[in-house]
């Protein structure tokens, strides 16, 4: 599909990050954007910076009934959802087993709860929406939902049993969600990033930085705007579903 002012997109995790590079993105082509996530003084301050075409709600996205009524609310403000982009998540640490203890569950079900349940919790409502549009092209085209996986998800590092696993059930889900969705000409994909330039990497010592920008193939992290620019490749690029496609500058990581 085309990005024009005609469509409108529910971005969550879109108040920071790579998920605020997308919609600047989106929005900076003309579309209408609603931004879910849990930050309301990033919300507010994206607001006030993008002024039209833009709608903010808070929502946690491990509350099914809060991502339902963010889809309604953006429903209601802009008549329909045309793409569904699940950009929420969280990284997290945890080692199987060390001197200083063992897996923690806990993190491992707050991982799949944001990573795995949010991004489903975004396809199944605004599947819903999508389904009842007017396709809009001669291709039948009626969405887009597209979620975030990680090369983690292929490739995870000591400590990423937790954070890897939600990757991987991302990988999983998008094939036989787009032969669900086909039918109704909603198209499903994933984006797979490796290391960009975030609030997270930001965090990072430099040294554990320099090693990680070393096993990519341009020695360096991506930008977020290289992120979104692909983004919108995709979506625009009708033919695409069922997959999940890698964004990381050659990377292959060693044994960290």
């Amino acid at each position: 599909m085309k990005i024009t002012g005609d469509l409108v997109f529910f971005i969550t995790g879109g108040a920071s990050g790579l998920g605020e590079a997308t919609v600047r993105e989106i929005h900076a082509k003309g579309a209408k954007v609603a931004v879910a996530d849990f930050n309301e003084e990033r919300l507010a301050l994206l607001e006030k910076e993008l002024k039209e075409r833009i709608f903010t709600i808070k929502c946690d996205v491990t509350k099914e009934e809060q991502v339902k009524n963010a889809i309604d609310k953006t429903v209601e403000k802009f008549g329909t959802i045309h793409a569904a982009l699940a950009c929420a998540g969280i990284a997290t640490v945890s080692v199987t087993l060390s001197s200083r203890g063992s897996l923690d569950i806990g993190l491992f079900k707050s991982t799949t709860e944001i990573n795995v349940y949010g991004s489903v919790y975004v396809a199944k409502y605004a599947a819903q929406v999508m389904s009842k549009n007017k396709p809009i092209n001669d291709k039948g085209e009626k969405g887009v939902i597209m979620f975030v996986s990680s090369v983690a998800a292929e490739e995870g590092q000591r400590g990423q049993v937790a954070y890897s696993s939600t990757k991987g059930a991302i990988n999983g889900i998008v094939l036989p969600m787009a032969r669900d969705l086909g039918r109704y000409g909603i198209r499903v994909l994933s984006i797979a990033p490796g290391i960009f330039m975030t609030p997270l990497s930001h965090a990072m010592p430099e040294n554990v930085m320099k090693r990680l920008n070393a096993d990519t193939a341009v020695n360096r992290s991506g930008t977020p705007d290289e992120f979104a620019h692909f983004v919108t490749a995709c979506i625009e690029n009708t033919y695409l579903t069922g997959v999940t496609l890698r964004i990381d500058g050659g990377i292959k990581f060693s044994n960290l």
